[in-house]
This record gives C-alpha cells, sequence and structure tokens, in this order.
C-alpha cells in the first residue's frame, strides 16, 4: 500500500454536483424547497382549520339541551369517571413528584445564596399557575384517556360500528365525539387545580421536613396568596380549556382517520397521541405569548 508523501498536494475529488452547479440549477433548488415548505404549511393550516372547526361543533352541539339524550348524558359520565376520576392518583402522584422537585431545588439554591424562601414565592407561583399545572395536567388526560379514546372510535370505525349506529338513527357526532371532548375538557381545567395545589402543598412538606424551608406554613400561604391576582386565574382558566378541547379534538380526529384494517388502530393510536401532546404544547407557547407578549425574554413589538 502506498503511503502520501508529506510533501505532496492532497486533492479533494471535485463532485460533478457542485462544480457543474449553474445559477439557473440553485435557483431551481430553492423553487422546489420553497414549494415543498409551502405545501407543508398548508397542510398544517388545513389540519388547525379542520380541528377549529371540530370544537365549534363540539360547544354548538353541547349548547344545545337536545342533544342530551340518555345515551349522550352516559357516555359523557362514563367518560368523565375514566378520565378524571380514575386519573385522579395518577395526577397527585405525578404533581407531587414534580412539586418536591421544583420547590426543594428552588429553596437549596436560595439558602446557598442567602437569599429567603419568601423571595421565591412569586415565581413558583406563576410558574404553577401559568405553565406546569396546566401541562402536567393535559399530559395525564392525553396519555391516560386520549389514546384510549383514539383506539376506541379507529376499531369501532374499522369494524363498522359507527355505520350500524348511523344507520339506527344515532348520530355519531352527538353520542360519541361531543361528550368525549367536553369530558376532557373539564378533566384537564379539574386536574389542574388538583396538580397545583398538590405541588405547593407536598413541595412545602418535604422542603420543610428538609429544613430548606424555614418559615411556617400560614406565612408561606400568605406569600403565595398575597402574589395571586385575577389575572392568574383569567390566564389559569382558557389555557386548560383550550389546551383540553384541542387535545380530545386531536385524537377523535385521528381516531377516524383510520383506514384498512384492525392491526391499523394501533399506529393510529400511537400518532394520535404525538399529535395531541405537540397540540397541547403548541397551545401553551402560543398563548403565553399572546398573553404575555413576549417570545421568551424578548418584547413583541
Amino acid at each position: 500500500m502506498m503511503l502520501a508523501q508529506p510533501d505532496e498536494t492532497f486533492r479533494v475529488p471535485s463532485s460533478p454536483n457542485l462544480t457543474h452547479s449553474k445559477p439557473w440549477q440553485l435557483g431551481r433548488r430553492f423553487a422546489l424547497t420553497t414549494e415543498l415548505i409551502g405545501k407543508r404549511f398548508i397542510e398544517v393550516l388545513k389540519v388547525v382549520v379542520n380541528l377549529l372547526a371540530l370544537v365549534w361543533a363540539v360547544a354548538f352541539i353541547a349548547a344545545s339541551p337536545r342533544s342530551w339524550t340518555p345515551l349522550t348524558r352516559m357516555v359523557f359520565a362514563r367518560q368523565l369517571l375514566f378520565t378524571a376520576v380514575d386519573g385522579l392518583l395518577v395526577a397527585i402522584r405525578i404533581s407531587a413528584a414534580v412539586g418536591v422537585l421544583v420547590i426543594v431545588q428552588s429553596a437549596m439554591w436560595l439558602n446557598e445564596v442567602g437569599a429567603t424562601t419568601e423571595g421565591i414565592s412569586p415565581v413558583l407561583w406563576k410558574a404553577v399557575i401559568h405553565e406546569i399545572a396546566p401541562l402536567i395536567a393535559s399530559l395525564v388526560v392525553v396519555g391516560r384517556s386520549g389514546i384510549a379514546i383514539s383506539t376506541e372510535l379507529a376499531t369501532m370505525l374499522v369494524s363498522g360500528e359507527l355505520e350500524v349506529l348511523e344507520s339506527q338513527g344515532v348520530d355519531p357526532m352527538t353520542t360519541m365525539i361531543m361528550p368525549r371532548v367536553l369530558s376532557m375538557t373539564l378533566s384537564v381545567f379539574c386536574l389542574a387545580i388538583v396538580v397545583a395545589t398538590t405541588m405547593l402543598v407536598m413541595g412545602y412538606m418535604v422542603g420543610w421536613l428538609m429544613g430548606v424551608i424555614h418559615i411556617p406554613w400560614s406565612m408561606f400561604l400568605e406569600s403565595l396568596l398575597r402574589e395571586s391576582n385575577i389575572l392568574d386565574f383569567v390566564f389559569f382558566v382558557p389555557k386548560t380549556i383550550i389546551a383540553g378541547a384541542f387535545a380530545g379534538a386531536v385524537c377523535c380526529a385521528d381516531g377516524l382517520t383510520v383506514r384498512g384494517t384492525m392491526s391499523d388502530v394501533s399506529r393510529v393510536a400511537s400518532r394520535s397521541g404525538i399529535h395531541a401532546m405537540t397540540a397541547v404544547f403548541g397551545i401553551s407557547a402560543i398563548l403565553s405569548i399572546l398573553i404575555y407578549n413576549r417570545i421568551l425574554v424578548f418584547p413583541i413589538l
């Protein structure tokens, strides 16, 4: 094997795609890339419009008393029991762990820099109410019930059960879609309150037992309530309601898009979970930008 001498000049093999690129070829590549981005943007825009239409249809149908037939009320009650009540322990376990991590770690850092625990109360209150509690509640609902809803609807569609219901005069939108989206919306709102309360209580208890929080519970609670205002609840309510409604709409819409056999149901269900979580994070970011009028730390002109 011949080794190259140090004084020899190495030449990089030339690529015909690079050496013979002409301005019209670069322009064509730019046009194809722009066309691809445009098509993708239009597809995403169509999905968002369809989801908005589905959420609006659910709200319109739910506002009509004639829609609440005995079958619709039964489906709504069962879905609310499965999503909110049965998911309560899961939400408490996760929020307790997150509360301990956030509050205890914050108190330990404050002790190291010589600050008091009261100084972190405004940051904790804003972070828990505005961001962490709605996000944890949405993820619990999507992971526990959203994927199950998508699987159930996809199975009913593939097996022909939805066609049987339609042939019997039962509207699937009123009896299957609306109660499930509405139950997920209410579940996210209720579980977010439980998550916020559990995080603050468990975080204080563990921090007090570890000796990193030195103030009594009454003073800790008073400092939290002193920092609260009506804008916190104005932020909390739409963030949980809108995120829950879109998560439910995504899971139902994905479940009804299955085509093929029963083997495609699991693929659609896993895809709906990813889509719903993406929607939750996206809506949370958009609402934060709209309410705070900022992107991260940069103000929007």
